[in-house]
């Protein structure tokens, strides 16, 4: 099977966004997507976290691989 560059690039901009996502939760005192008091949500930047080490792993399996004779 060979890969996609374009998914591969799709998806590294998507890890971009979800580390992104988890500094601004590590960092940030917000109720943005959450109910309740304003302390930083370690949950949703973990989750975030995980998201992107998945993303990273999906591009690098996504990415045409280049065949060495």
């Amino acid at each position: 099977m060979r890969g996609s560059r374009p998914l591969a690039l799709a998806l590294l901009v998507l890890a971009v966004i979800f580390a992104l996502g988890a500094v601004f939760y590590l960092t940030q005192r917000t109720t943005f997507l959450t109910s309740g008091a304003k302390p930083p949500h370690l949950k949703h930047a973990i989750v975030l976290i995980v998201l992107t080490l998945l993303a990273v792993v999906a591009a690098n399996f996504a990415r045409p691989k280049s065949i060495k004779a």
